[in-house]
């Protein structure tokens, strides 16, 4: 697991896994990578990073066997040798590649078949890492960022990433009116419901008491919308008895859109958070009865659009 800061984010981005996950992302947009470290070069990343390159080429993960376009220094005429002779070749050409790397020259790099199984492994095996939070509903907010981030790295021309940033209204009356124990039971329904809602197209996250990222991969924004409004719907029928009188639930969200494999996934969330502040005023509208409010981002300088629910 990475390890965590201070402040108890992962430190996702110093985690072998992931940086190794990374590099190996761009090759699902771009068919050769050109790469080149200086001939005595001391710098700790630059170091870092051609240790790994040179550990994916041993494995045969970038220009492996599987890229070959064919074995054109093979006779053929000796069948009986054919394996070995192919395995030879492999090895010296291995061996060729690894020594222009070690003298500084620019390489042209391949994944391969082995390549993308080993992509989809590191996937599969980070997301097995995450915990989840003390109420076992939602997973824990360090592993948010990381997520998106390996979500936004898949991104495609017809399958964009969608962001939802969402914060329960009125947790502080609930803990004021009733208690705290009546603060967690409204906070666990608002959970159940959001869980319940994405699970089948994204998931969710607690960032802070109340506070929720949902991270949905190959979704698109206006299917996204639809999947946030029928959540935000749900949760208006839901109610909390605070000292036995029952009070409905509500939410603000911010939801936006993510196209370019370049984004970031800290701004991409912050700027989903700054869509649901515009939500958490519309829905002070009415002291009377909070009502939920979707406020979706169409673009870096428009205003967001606002559904009241």
């Amino acid at each position: 697991m990475a390890h965590e800061d201070p402040s108890g984010m992962a430190d996702y981005v110093n985690d072998a896994r992931f940086r190794e996950l990374q590099f190996l992302a761009r090759f699902e947009q771009e068919r050769w990578i050109s790469v080149s470290f200086p001939l005595g070069g001391s710098e700790f990343m630059s170091a870092k990073k051609m240790q790994m390159v040179m550990s994916l080429i041993h494995r045969g993960i970038l220009n492996g066997p599987d890229t070959r376009r064919g074995y054109d220094s093979i006779d053929m005429r000796y069948t009986s040798t054919l394996a070995q002779q192919m395995e030879s070749e492999d090895r010296r050409e291995q061996a060729l590649l690894v020594g222009r790397l070690l003298s500084g020259q620019t390489v042209g790099l391949e994944m391969g078949h082995l390549g993308r199984l080993e992509l989809a492994r590191l996937q599969d095996e980070l997301r097995a890492t995450r915990l989840r939070e003390p109420f076992d509903i939602l997973y824990d907010g360090r592993y948010a960022e990381r997520d998106l981030a390996i979500a936004i790295m898949n991104i495609q021309a017809d399958s964009p990433v969608s962001v939802a940033y969402l914060d329960m209204n009125g947790l502080k009356a609930f803990n004021e009116d009733g208690d705290h124990a009546t603060g967690d039971e409204a906070i666990k329904a608002f959970f159940h419901v959001l869980e319940k809602a994405v699970s089948d197209v994204g998931d969710a996250y607690r960032k802070g008491g109340d506070e929720v990222v949902v991270v949905m991969p190959a979704t698109p924004l206006e299917q996204a919308r639809r999947r946030l409004h029928a959540a935000l719907a749900s949760l208006s029928g839901e109610t909390v008895k605070v000292k036995g009188v029952p009070r409905h639930l509500s939410s603000s969200c911010g939801l936006v859109v993510v196209n370019d494999v370049k984004a970031e996934a800290a701004a991409t969330i912050h700027r989903a958070d700054l869509v649901q502040k515009v939500a958490k005023e519309r829905s002070k509208a009415d002291p009377a009865r909070r009502r939920s409010v979707l406020a979706v981002g169409t673009g870096e300088d428009a205003e967001p659009t606002i559904e009241v629910i």
